[in-house]
């Protein structure tokens, strides 16, 4: 492997995780984070209303 042949496959990697990473929601327990599209019920909220929002807390109560 080249060091240009390196260095595109890494550059190709650190894009891929990137994106992947930014395309997940997360958990927060703060109701003034503006990214919020569902409250748990078991309180907390998420920034995902896709398949497996809420999952480990009790699912989805409601969207907003």
């Amino acid at each position: 492997m080249t060091i240009r042949e390196y260095q595109v496959k890494k550059i190709v990697l650190l894009v891929c995780f990137t994106f992947s990473v930014s395309a997940f929601g997360y958990i927060t327990y703060d109701p003034n984070d503006p990214n919020i599209k569902a409250v748990c019920r078991d309180g907390s909220y998420s920034t995902s209303k896709g398949r497996g929002t809420c999952s480990h807390h009790g699912g989805v109560d409601h969207y907003l």
